[in-house]
């Protein structure tokens, strides 16, 4: 991984070579090429109205581009911000381990009890889109569960506090259960 620290690789160069060997499409490498070079720029959030300014193609589709590069683990989200490596380490042919990805629609048809609307879709692709995990917004929705409210403001202002307090990943949460138990279970009268 040095290599991709030091910059030693023109990743723009590789990636034009390389896209029909990675399985890319010509206008997921334009829009890619555009989110490289605006990060080069020091542009930190990415974002499609950010890649609009300098792409002729409609708000709509760089948005639809953007989470299908995400989906497809092209592109990686932390903490709000676009990473590339999951892209260099595809043009590097560099093996990584899958993350088993969760049906997060059946997850949600199932705890409403029907089939979800395209508004109720759209909000699952937001959380998406905002660099949530899939687990992170399941124990979101179990929270709700536990709450007994089957909405998706309920889950989004779950997910908004967590971000707020600076937790993006379901291990973060499951430290701070485990020192909650603790103090639970903590026998204050024996202190004496």
């Amino acid at each position: 991984m040095d290599l991709l620290q030091y910059d030693c690789i023109n990743f723009k160069k590789l990636l034009i070579l390389k896209s029909k060997e990675i399985e890319l499409e010509d206008h997921e490498v334009y829009i890619l090429l555009i989110m490289m070079t605006v990060k080069e720029m020091g542009i930190k959030i990415i974002t499609p109205s950010v890649i609009s300014r300098y792409s002729s193609l409609p708000l709509k589709q760089i948005d639809e581009i953007m989470l299908k590069l995400i989906n497809a683990h092209y592109l990686d989200r932390q903490n709000g911000v676009l990473e590339f490596n999951p892209l260099y380490q595809k043009l590097l042919n560099i093996k990584t381990e899958e993350k088993q990805e969760k049906n997060l629609i059946a997850e949600f048809e199932d705890w409403m009890g029907r089939a979800l609307s395209a508004t109720e879709i759209e909000f699952i692709n937001t959380y998406k889109r905002d660099g949530y995990d899939d687990q992170m917004i399941i124990d979101a929705k179990n929270e709700a569960v536990k709450s007994n409210v089957r909405n998706f403001r309920y889950v989004d202002k779950i997910l908004d506090n967590w971000r707020h307090y600076g937790k993006k990943m379901r291990k973060e949460i499951k430290d701070e259960k485990e020192v909650d138990s603790m103090i639970a279970d903590y026998k204050w009268w024996d202190d004496e």
